[in-house]
């Protein structure tokens, strides 16, 4: 099994995945960042030698190193086969999922293909359980995409209307302020575009990923920040109010450090 933490790319049908390994632990575990990071969001795990992991920690599409096909919309049986591939190539049977925010979206889905194989799935502050008004509106329709790229090509109107529902309450100001850091520069905001149009159909099924973990052996953890103000712990309710068994931690932190929050947890 590779234990370097050199970067490594896997050619696919959709493009190139970068990943990195962290760890020798026994056990494989898949990880996926969040929005904006890359693989070394996990080399926190690295540091805790006795968690008993092999860390494969990916690129994500359209960050690090991963390159996503130009123009390519990326689906969710892309996505499954891409790992499916993946797998095969590095020789894994078995194996477990973290996911991080937007990563937690990819995590549910791979679940989806492969849950009598994942012996754990670990979500902290995930994405794609609880998809927001905002998102459905800028991405599930031509009109709302040209909407949501004139807003991002015009900040002065995104920026009125976020303080203005800043002000009555619709938004918290933690999070306005989160999407001002992310939107600073024309490079920040061309990622946001592309990662929230071209992933639009990663859109796990969570009826049917709540019957496969009532019905599979899989330990699931959830991992929540007590300030997070971007993916708050409600917004796990509508997979885990489904669920017979799981666990939650509530850390005392905010959206950003919740990775290294988890990796002194193991």
């Amino acid at each position: 099994m590779t234990t370097s933490t050199a970067v490594q790319f896997f050619d696919c049908h959709r493009g190139r995945v970068a990943f990195r390994v962290f760890g020798n632990g026994p056990a494989v575990m898949l990880a996926f960042h969040g929005f904006g990071q890359d693989n070394t969001a996990y080399q926190s795990f690295q540091n805790q030698p006795d968690n008993g992991f092999t860390v494969y920690a990916v690129d994500l599409f359209l960050h690090g190193k991963s390159q996503l096909t130009s123009g390519s919309l990326l689906t969710k049986a892309d996505w499954q086969q891409l790992i499916h591939d993946f797998l095969q190539e590095q020789g894994i049977n078995r194996f477990s999922l973290v996911g991080f925010s937007l990563g937690g979206r990819f995590s549910l889905a791979t679940l989806e293909a492969f849950a009598d194989r994942i012996d754990q799935l670990w979500l902290i502050a995930p994405d794609g359980i609880t998809r927001s008004l905002w998102y459905r509106l800028a991405t599930q329709s031509g009109t709302g995409r040209w909407l949501f790229r004139y807003t991002l090509r015009h900040l002065s109107v995104l920026n009125r209307v976020g303080h203005a529902l800043v002000r009555t309450g619709l938004l918290n100001r933690t999070a306005m302020r989160f999407a001002e850091l992310s939107l600073a520069t024309p490079q920040q905001r061309q990622l946001v575009y592309d990662t929230w149009t071209q992933f639009r159909h990663i859109r796990p099924n969570i009826d049917a990923i709540a019957a496969l973990l009532n019905n599979c052996p899989v330990h699931v953890r959830f991992f929540t920040g007590a300030f997070d103000r971007i993916v708050p712990g409600q917004y796990i309710l509508p997979l885990t109010d489904r669920l017979r068994q799981y666990d939650l931690t509530v850390l005392k932190t905010g959206h950003t450090h919740l990775i290294e929050q988890v990796a002194a947890q193991i």
